[in-house]
């Protein structure tokens, strides 16, 4: 028994020692060995690394063990005795990001369920001869070279922007991060004013503050005034501990002229050391409210200094595939269901949809769509019916234009299926039928001739 038990002291130091990089995790996704070549090539202690729990999702923070145990996770189907060979681009604790391929075998017991996965790093020093992956994890694979992108270039991983338009976005963005100026965001609902803001915020030097959101169609005028306020007193109280860093007001469309006074009076932009930063949003035109004197002038041009424009789902049909597997990857966090893409056709008719909600509706189908699931893809039977019966719709294709008749025929039209109800509910009775009418009874007279109205004689 100890001769034995020296023999696995002996292979588990070997395994150890060995340059070259590997890992086990268990049943749950637990790292249970990290090896010291994943040390080296990770630059991550084992120590800081085992007992966490790896979720299939994407994450960029170097900082932050959970990205790269995440970066690690072998695609579902591998827990069901599937080997895989998959391309990554892993994250470093210095920040590099590494091309390479991690080979995933599951290790099973007699009744041969899988019990370990063991999986092999192998470093690739030309990324483009990276060994293409199947189509449920070639997504994972773009989604996260994508990201690690963006966060090297600027430094907004969070946003999925592949698309030319949501590229100029993020460009605005990292000027906007450089200032303390108030940005306004445009957009149809549900295409991300709030979260783009929030990712504005938490890259600027305000960071350390607090975001705060108002929705100022949804609270009451005199709570919202309330809380503006105590936002600018210089002694807050209990109810707001932290200090704020901005004040971000959604549907000004509905924010009152008082409110905008009071904006007014603690923000100026010719300071410099302004202590909370504006950012707005609506999905109207700020012109039009100018115009309708739903803005006061000065507040107008406070929130014009830097506007951004939001495209719509639509208009993003390049990052909607990538959105589609962001949002999958979220719904897989700390789950132990993990799911790793989207079955053959279910991408082709998000294209085919037309997202009106835009990505509050992508989210909230994917998120459906997860949880009715019973494999490791998305499937065309588990997306809910309100995706189904808005393409069906869609199919039937717009509504014919109503057809247009002169308007006379049509006043003619409609006087005299007024007077034929009239005289049908009186029994032909016209002087009845002239009171139901609001008319004299020779006015109705006049009427049916001058309309030639048939009558029964004998009525």
């Amino acid at each position: 028994m100890n001769r034995s038990a020296g023999r696995r002291t002996r292979l588990d130091s070997r395994l150890n020692s060995l340059r070259t990089p590997l890992f086990l995790l268990d049943a749950s996704r637990t790292v249970v060995f990290f090896n010291q070549g994943c040390e080296q090539v990770l630059e991550w202690p084992a120590e800081e690394i085992l007992g966490q729990t790896c979720d299939y999702a994407v994450d960029t923070d170097p900082e932050e063990c959970e990205s790269v145990c995440n970066l690690l996770c072998p695609p579902p189907e591998v827990f069901q005795n599937t080997r895989s060979e998959v391309p990554r681009f892993l994250l470093t604790r210095s920040g590099k990001t590494i091309p390479c391929v991690v080979r995933y075998t599951p290790l099973v017991d007699e009744q041969n369920r899988t019990r370990l996965v063991l999986g092999i790093i192998d470093r690739i020093e030309e990324p483009h001869k990276l060994p293409s992956a199947s189509a449920s994890q070639q997504l994972h694979v773009e989604l996260a070279a994508l990201r690690l992108s963006l966060r090297n270039r600027f430094r907004f991983s969070t946003v999925i922007a592949r698309n030319a338009v949501m590229q100029r976005v993020l460009r605005q963005l990292e000027l906007a991060a450089h200032s303390r100026e108030p940005v306004h965001f445009q957009g149809e609902p549900g295409t991300g004013k709030e979260h783009l803001a929030r990712a504005l915020h938490f890259e600027s030097e305000q960071r350390r503050k607090i975001f705060v959101p108002l929705n100022c169609q949804k609270l009451p005028p005199r709570e919202l005034k309330q809380t503006v306020k105590k936002i600018f007193e210089k002694d807050l109280d209990e109810s707001m501990p932290l200090e704020p860093g901005v004040l971000y007001l959604a549907q000004i469309d509905h924010l009152s002229r008082d409110v905008q006074e009071i904006i007014l009076e603690n923000i100026q932009p010719q300071r410099q050391t302004e202590t909370v930063r504006l950012m707005t949003a609506c999905s109207c035109s700020l012109n039009e409210l100018f115009e309708q004197e739903k803005l006061l002038p000065d507040f107008y041009y406070l929130i014009t200094t830097l506007q951004i424009h939001i495209p719509s789902l639509r208009e993003r049909k390049e990052d909607l595939e990538l959105l589609a597997q962001h949002y999958l990857e979220n719904e897989n966090r700390y789950q132990q269901k993990q799911v790793s893409g989207f079955a053959p056709g279910v991408l082709s008719q998000f294209h085919d949809y037309y997202w009106p909600a835009n990505l509050d509706e992508l989210s909230q189908i994917i998120q459906a769509a997860f949880q009715a699931t019973t494999e490791t893809v998305i499937t065309r039977d588990s997306l809910p019916l309100r995706l189904m019966s808005g393409m069906d719709a869609r199919s039937l294709g717009p509504a014919l234009p109503p057809l247009i008749k002169p308007l006379e025929q049509t006043l003619q039209q409609v006087e005299t299926e007024q007077i034929l109800q009239a005289l049908e509910q009186a029994k032909q009775n016209r002087t009845e039928a002239a009171r139901l009418l609001g008319l004299t009874r020779a006015k109705l007279y006049r009427r049916i001739e001058a309309l030639g109205i048939p009558l029964d004689e004998d009525s």
